[in-house]
């Protein structure tokens, strides 16, 4: 029976951490006065056509300049817990492990396993860019640009409740998982390890990056010691495979002594 993928996007923006300093420039911390939160994130389902904001001010007990990121943190617990993938931006070394170190401060459990893309790291693996940012990636491949966030100020001004700053957050923090989701697409295809869609799908003939059955043969065969694979290239993400069982036409080598 087919079933649905669930593909997570998703990009988080988190506060700062407040310390004791003696200096401006290159300073170790004396003492942390306030730890770091999340204070809102941008999600999407791949395929739907809304993108959605959760924030710290959305929540009824929101109070002007105290940080309380429970129930963000849970809403992206949900989100996890339901999803088969997870796909950021540099995700793998900061939004991942940020979440989930907010995750065990609330002493939530892990949520159900769930694999993770990285598009940054994909983008690394297979090229060589002058830089992997998401805001340089947009540029040079021609994909929607990343707003501007606006500066510090957007981060404390939000948090004070001034609702221009709000407004202005949430439009850049949807725009970065709107570009993020043009990223993936344009990566997927060249993946070498992304999750095989057509095994979690349910339809082995399909594409394996995408899941799609729209797969054209190529002139071209991966051999083995034994064996001979018909390349395919699938017509919706442009992605390359081969064929799960070898050509049933190829008769395997006899050797004479």
């Amino acid at each position: 029976m087919n079933r649905q993928a669930k593909i997570l996007l998703y990009d988080i923006e988190t506060s700062a951490i407040v310390a004791h300093v003696w200096k401006i420039w290159q300073a170790d911390a004396i003492k942390v006065v306030e730890d770091w939160d999340i204070i809102c994130f941008a999600y999407k389902w791949y395929g739907d056509k809304k993108t959605h904001f959760v924030a710290q001010w959305d929540f009824p007990d929101f109070k002007p300049n105290v940080r309380n990121d429970k129930q963000v943190v849970q809403k992206l617990w949900e989100l996890f817990n339901e999803a088969d993938i997870v796909v950021g931006h540099n995700s793998k070394s900061f939004d991942d492990k940020k979440v989930q170190a907010r995750m065990m401060i609330h002493h939530m459990p892990p949520p159900a396993p769930y694999r993770q893309i990285d598009t940054k790291l994909e983008v690394k693996k297979v090229s060589a860019h002058t830089s992997n940012s998401l805001s340089a990636l947009a540029h040079s491949l021609e994909l929607d640009p990343k707003d501007d966030a606006g500066g510090y100020s957007t981060w404390l001004n939000s948090m004070a409740g001034d609702k221009k700053a709000q407004r202005h957050f949430k439009k850049y923090n949807l725009q970065d998982v709107n570009t993020l989701e043009q990223l993936y697409e344009e990566v997927r295809p060249w993946m070498k390890t992304h999750p095989q869609m057509n095994v979690l799908l349910g339809r082995p003939e399909a594409c394996p990056k995408c899941g799609e059955k729209t797969m054209n043969k190529v002139m071209k065969y991966k051999a083995t010691n034994g064996n001979r694979y018909q390349y395919y290239r699938c017509k919706e993400c442009g992605g390359m495979s081969k064929s799960r069982v070898p050509e049933e036409s190829y008769q395997k080598m006899q050797y004479v002594n």
